[in-house]
């Protein structure tokens, strides 16, 4: 059985589970795309909605679909609706999130988390669980998460990381990520407030706190090297960028934002004395949006406005 645990160089350690097989927790779709509010004039497109249905039991301990509620505040907190309609509402039929596992024929497929180990579903496909886990499986056009443990206490266990860590970071890391993408259009089209609001707004560039927090205790025994990076990369975002853009000085400004660019590809890819910290290659089909993004602000340059030298590497392919 391949199993690795989640801590890596940049999670908490103290939060670790096993997960089934390596990465799988970080690679489900959790999200995607979609039309949202139609039958309003709002009606939007490429709307981030959930992908996934979280599955619990119907004889499952109220403690553990209690601690499911988690993975869909942190879910909810990432996605920007539910994905409804007017027809939804008119028809008494808003979409589901957390359901028990006898709903999931009703519903349109979707990708899993099934929270608990007493449920059909465990025993359909053979899980068992000996520690907090999370395992992966793909069966009948659906790709199912199994989050649990051999008891209670490391059923909760599994729920909170998948919680508290994996869809929390993930949360921080795309707000950070497409909100880093507008910056660089703000600084282009030398828009001051909305290129400020974004490095300073909670859901914009300082949503990358959540993620820090969760690696500050894995930090502390990181490389000397690693952790110059980071403090580099964290002056040049939150002291020195700030500061070129309070100034107007688009030209010191964009020179910055490449140079915190360069900053996070060396964590992702590997540059210099830098290790490659992200193990695994992000979904496309989440990861992408930031071409959507920067597209709004028609660069020139398109993706060579952002993407050229040390940071060419795309992150998926």
């Amino acid at each position: 059985m391949l199993i690795v645990y989640t801590a890596t160089a940049v999670e908490a350690p103290e939060l670790k589970v096993q997960v089934t097989p390596p990465f799988s927790d970080r690679l489900l779709p959790y999200i995607t795309y979609k039309e949202a509010w139609r039958g309003t004039p709002a009606r939007k497109d490429d709307v981030a909605v959930p992908n996934i249905l979280i599955v619990y039991g119907e004889n499952e301990h109220s403690d553990v679909v209690a601690e499911a509620g988690k993975i869909g505040f942190y879910l909810g907190n990432w996605v920007e609706d539910i994905g409804f309609s007017v027809e939804h509402v008119k028809n008494r039929s808003m979409p589901s999130l957390l359901v028990n596992e006898k709903l999931i024929p009703e519903l349109a497929p979707r990708n899993v988390i099934v929270v608990g180990k007493n449920n059909g579903l465990i025993k359909k496909y053979e899980i068992k669980f000996e520690l907090p886990s999370v395992i992966y499986k793909e069966a009948e056009g659906r790709k199912l998460l199994f989050v649990g443990g051999n008891t209670k206490a490391g059923t909760i266990k599994a729920i909170r990381y998948m919680a508290d860590v994996r869809l929390n970071f993930k949360s921080g890391a795309y707000k950070t990520f497409f909100n880093f993408v507008k910056l660089r259009g703000y600084i282009e089209k030398e828009n001051r407030v909305a290129a400020l609001e974004t490095i300073e707004s909670p859901i914009g560039l300082s949503a990358c706190g959540r993620n820090m927090a969760l690696a500050a205790s894995a930090m502390t025994k990181a490389p000397q090297r690693v952790k110059r990076h980071v403090k580099y990369r964290n002056e040049i975002l939150y002291r020195r960028l700030p500061k070129a853009v309070k100034e107007e000085n688009k030209t010191v400004a964009a020179n910055l934002w490449h140079e915190a660019m360069k900053t996070c590809y060396a964590c992702h890819q590997s540059a210099g004395d830098i290790p490659r910290l992200r193990k695994f290659n992000p979904p496309e089909s989440i990861h992408s949006k930031h071409h959507r993004v920067a597209a709004k602000f028609e660069f020139g340059n398109g993706c060579d406005t952002c993407h050229f030298e040390e940071t060419r590497i795309t992150g998926y392919d």
